[in-house]
């Protein structure tokens, strides 16, 4: 990543695989990529790949097209013009190298993930942190879609209740538009809701087949979006390591040899803290060395230690009371502390 535009090449940088689809003047068609903590590349396939590619070059056949006929003002270009047919222009070019944190710590190649981790890091020292910015590039079954994948932006099934379905979007529906964004991929819908600022009504914009041989309709619908709709899995995340949460303690999820030889079924939560740092979110709890979590809130769903931090990220803010029980030799505990303020010393990732 050394050098790129970030602000042009913006993408989810802990996902595994990405691409654009550009003009030769830079400016951008589409996205195309993304990933989940089930699969790296579940929500990519070759099809919808081609559906993304078949679209994109259909759009730039109609510009040249009509370039041709009215050739623009010498100077001119879609990006300054903010066209209709590409995503919304950077306001300025901005590359890892401005991320002072990075440029005084960072020696060599600069990876994805460390992007977003030094940003983290960045807006920690400068105090415009928000637990927000850890979910980014939302995914559509946050707001009630899910895609037909084949295809890749066209609805195969709306959630009940959902933001979509009060707003009317039905299976079927092909989305071709959020707010200023023209989707033509998933990853189009996740980069134009990641953009969203809190509290806006995203406008969806969608192709709705006829029935009986009509011809298709162009739909518009606002969705209301309700109090953490924005909030994912971050297990899977790299940039996961440089959250400027204060845990206090190191520890590891049970594999199923130790569970096995400490009797614990391989079905319930079982983490084990290996050592106490001091602060943080052990301190608040009161854990000790040799703890076994066994249960967060009540819940001993299977989870690494990862997942369990991301529970922890997804469920509270700084002041809320957290519930775990430990098993503490050989008995077990029910602790509760707050949950901390965000902190951290690092000024650096690995």
């Amino acid at each position: 990543m050394n050098g790129v535009d970030l602000a042009r090449f913006e993408f989810d940088y802990d996902t595994t695989w990405h691409a654009f689809f550009l003009d030769a003047d830079l400016n951008m068609y589409s996205r195309y990529g993304g990933r989940d903590e089930d699969s790296a590349d579940g929500r990519q396939s070759v099809a919808s790949l081609l559906t993304t590619m078949r679209e994109v070059l259909d759009v730039h056949e109609r510009r040249q097209a009509r370039d041709r006929m009215a050739a623009p003002a010498a100077g001119d270009c879609g990006a300054l013009r903010g066209d209709a047919d590409f995503h919304p222009p950077p306001a300025k070019c901005t590359t890892p190298e401005d991320i002072p944190l990075l440029r005084t710590s960072h020696r060599g190649c600069v990876h994805c993930h460390q992007v977003a981790e030094y940003r983290m890091l960045q807006d920690f020292h400068t105090k415009t942190f928000k637990q927000e910015q850890l979910f980014g590039f939302p995914l559509p079954e946050n707001i009630g879609i899910r895609f037909d994948r084949a295809h890749g932006h066209k609805i195969e099934k709306v959630v009940t209740g959902s933001a979509v379905a009060e707003a009317g979007l039905q299976a079927g529906d092909v989305v071709t538009r959020v707010s200023d964004v023209p989707v033509h991929s998933e990853q189009d819908l996740r980069w134009a809701l990641h953009r969203t600022p809190e509290g806006n009504q995203p406008t969806v914009t969608v192709t709705r087949p006829g029935n009986d041989g009509t011809p298709a309709t162009t739909v518009c619908m606002k969705l209301n979006l309700g109090l953490k709709w924005r909030e994912t899995e971050l297990g899977w995340r790299k940039s996961l390591r440089s959250v400027p949460l204060p845990m206090g303690f190191l520890a590891y999820a049970l594999g199923r040899e130790e569970r096995r030889d400490l009797n614990f079924p391989e079905d319930c939560l079982a983490i084990k803290v290996v050592s106490i740092r001091g602060g943080g979110l052990g301190a608040s709890l009161g854990l000790e060395k040799g703890d076994f979590i066994t249960a967060l809130e009540g819940s001993q769903l299977p989870r690494s230690f990862e997942d369990f931090k991301s529970d922890l990220l997804r469920r509270y803010r700084h002041g809320d009371p957290v519930h775990v029980t430990v098993l503490r030799n050989g008995k077990s505990h029910d602790l509760t502390g707050p949950f901390p303020e965000w902190h951290t010393t690092d000024t650096s990732v690995p």
